[in-house]
Parts: C-alpha cells; structure tokens; sequence
C-alpha cells in the first residue's frame, strides 16, 4: 500500500431532531486542522431546525454536501451517505445534471462476494433525487440500496453522530496513523460527556481494546477471535477505508435497530491491518435518562419510529413491541453474520482466492474450525431470544432461528452460561427448542 500523505477523508453525519447540539458538531468538523474533508450530512426527515441549521453550514463551506430525506432510520441514512461521498457516479451525476453522463452500474446485492452487477440509466437515477442547490438535493426513496449499491472510490470514511463532536485535531491523527502504518481501521479513544451534571470521563483504551494488549493486528477477524470478543459493533469509534466495504458490498443491515453490531464485526472480519491510537478524538454526549426511560415506557409514542409502525396492532404496549422488535434485530445482526461466514467458506473460485483483496477471506475459508467457534459464540450471544415470548411473533423470529445449523453443544454451553449470569431475566427458556 502505498503512502498517501493528503487522503480525502468522507465524513459521514446522519441527522435527526438534534438542534441543539448541531452546531458545536459541524463546527467541530469544519475547524478540523486536518482539511482535505468531504462533509455529508444526511437530515433523516428532522422535525425541528436541524436542516436549517445544516444549509446554513453548506452555505460558508463548499465541503458540505446534504441529502434530505424522508424519516427512514440510521442504518438508511449512513448508507445514502456512503453513496453520496464525492467521486462516486452518483455524486458526480447529481453535480452535473445537464451533462450526459454514462450510465452507472450497481452491484445487485448487499452483502455479498458476488460482482454481478446492474445498468442503471442517469433518467432512471434522476426520478429518486431533486437537486435544490449544487450542495443539497432532496431523495425520495425508501431503501437507498434497492435502488443502487456502488463500488466505491478509494478514501477514509468516519462517521460522526449528529449529537456529538470531534477534537480538531481527530482527523489529522487518523490520517497520519493509517497512512503511517498502512493500517485498513484505524479506531480511536473517545471523552464521553454528561450532559445532565456537565462533566467529562475520560477513558484508558476504546471498548474492545480494553481487553486487547497489541495495538495493532495483521486481520481484524484475528483481533475479535484471539481476544473473544463476541459483542462488538463498530460505526463512530474511528476511520476504515472504502475498499474494504467493496470486498462484500457490505452495508449497513436496513430497517433494524443495532446495525452497527453485523456492520462492525463484518468490517473488522474483512479488514487486514487494524489499529488503535490513544487519541482522544470523539467526544460522546451520554443525555440522561434518554435509553433507560424509553425501555420502561409502556403507552405507544405519538411519533412511533417507522420500523415499529407495522407491528402496533399485534402488542398491547410500546414496551412489548420494543422487547420484541429487540430479539428480532439481534436475530437479524446474527443471520447475516452467519451468512457471511457461510460465504467465506463457500469461496470457490481460485481467481478471487488467489486475490490479495481476498486474503482475510481465505483465511476464514482454510481456518473453518478455528473461526466456526468464532462465529457461534458471536451469534449465539446475539441470540436474545430468552426475554420475551414469541407467541407473538408478526417478523417470524422462529423461521429464522431454523436458519442456523449451530452445534448443539456450544448452544446448550452458551444457554446455561447465560443462566447462571441472569436467571431472573431469562423468562422464556422455552425458546431454547427452535435452535436445538
């Protein structure tokens, strides 16, 4: 890999009702020391000033480019902004509507090895976005990928949470890391703020680094399994570089809550060098009562988040719905990194093999019986399906526990460990017959 000293960095910002802490997160981004910046905001149907606030950014710094788009959920709105980061056909298509482009071609599907691909004609394209200035459009689409999955151009990619903020100096150091020591992720600590009394944590080493003494692995997939890490999601804890989304034209999963947890073990799985630096380069802004509120909750919400709203009529109240919403995201995270590895071991074509863009593939392919243990203990710990009943069950939770050819020992293993740790939670040990 050869040294880049200016790459261009994509920052990738979805935004959501978050006025009062926009503007300490754009002017965190825009003073960056590091400057070579590619800013996408992508405003997920707010319903306050947020996307005020944001044009009014785009309108003193041209590195600004929004997307506005109807409330579709996190996972969508990181996804258009990796469609949208500059260089790629689509991007420049929606920059140059009066020029005749060529037409544009898209990978069929997420979460896949397979480079089968589609055409797409720039009239077809054009019907889903508006552009209202050079730096802003509005789309009008539900499911950004069923519509287009691009291979795209080589960068850094950092996504930042609309509520929080980065030190100035984040970018510098990220870059210079992952150009330094040639790394693929390059993760980094974080300052997690308090809203409610106003004071600051600081913290040793970042989430799984805790546990980790190297700070640096040749695979990602080697850093998860030698160190047991079977919960992990990875989104705003540091920079990776594009092409290892083009290796399975991995996205973020749609329509799911806790989608970072399949995107981050996914990505690392695919990485080869990762990293960690000690640099205290995100600030997390921890609002109080925001999580533990909402999970006690019981009366639905008058703006009932869109993945929920098909489900109301099946449940009695929103806490029911939530608990039964959570088991079926966890099942999903766990369903498609079992497909992956089941894709990695069903790699059969010597060319792509030999490739050195495959290399961590082959690894898992030739390690099987090293990273099976791996993978289960990973799924089985997503696997939440303990805590409430699926007599109920609209999403077909049970249909897609049939999925999983998982050893019986290391479920039964995994059960009783999780019984002994939380008996009092484990309410429907009966759910333990759909995956035995």
């Amino acid at each position: 890999m050869t040294a880049n000293k200016n790459p261009l960095i994509s920052i990738i910002v979805p935004i959501y009702n978050v006025e009062p802490y926009l503007r300490e997160c754009l002017e965190s981004l825009i003073n960056q020391s590091y400057t070579n910046l590619d800013i996408v905001l992508v405003d997920d149907g707010s319903l306050d000033s947020s996307l005020d606030i944001a044009l009014e950014y785009a309108r003193k710094d041209e590195r600004i480019f929004i997307i506005s788009t109807p409330n579709l959920g996190l996972g969508n709105a990181r996804n258009i902004g990796l469609e949208f980061i500059k260089h790629t056909p689509l991007r420049t298509m929606i920059e140059n509507p009066h020029k005749q482009g060529k037409p544009i071609y898209s990978f069929t599907q997420t979460h896949a090895f397979t480079p089968a691909t589609k055409m797409l004609t720039q009239s077809a394209l054009q019907e889903h976005f508006t552009a209202i200035t050079p730096n802003f459009i509005r789309a009008n689409i539900s499911n950004i990928n069923d519509l287009i999955i691009q291979e795209l151009p080589s960068r850094i990619i950092h996504f930042v949470d609309s509520d929080d903020y980065l030190s100035l100096d984040c970018m510098e150091s990220c870059a210079r890391a992952m150009e330094d020591s040639h790394l693929e992720i390059c993760a980094h600590n974080l300052i997690e703020y308090f809203e409610g009394n106003k004071t600051f944590k600081h913290h040793q080493r970042l989430g799984i680094f805790k546990k980790v003494r190297k700070d640096s692995y040749d695979f990602g997939a080697k850093l998860l399994s030698q160190n047991h890490i079977y919960d992990f999601y990875f989104a705003w804890q540091g920079c990776f570089r594009s092409e290892i989304l083009n290796r399975y034209n991995l996205r973020f999963t749609n329509g799911i809550f806790h989608e970072d947890h399949d995107f981050g073990t996914l990505l690392f799985c695919l990485a080869k060098k990762v990293g960690y630096i000690g640099v205290e380069g995100y600030i997390y802004r921890s609002r109080p009562n925001s999580v533990t509120s909402s999970q006690k909750q019981t009366a639905f919400p008058p703006n009932l988040p869109t993945a929920l709203q098909p489900l109301k009529p099946y449940f009695e109240n929103y806490k029911d719905l939530r608990d039964y919403f959570k088991a079926y995201c966890y099942c999903i995270v766990a369903l498609k990194i079992w497909t992956f590895y089941i894709d990695c071991l069903a790699l059969e074509d010597a060319k792509y093999l030999e490739s050195t863009e495959s290399t961590q593939a082959k690894s898992i392919q030739t390690s099987a019986q090293d990273y099976k243990r791996f993978f289960e203990f990973t799924i089985l710990n997503h696997l939440q399906i303990f805590k409430t009943s699926l007599k109920i069950d609209p999403l077909g939770i049970k249909q897609i526990l049939k999925t999983f050819n998982l050893s019986k020992f290391y479920t039964l293993l995994w059960f009783f460990k999780d019984l002994h740790r939380q008996p009092k939670k484990l309410k429907f040990i009966g759910n333990l017959r759909y995956l035995l």
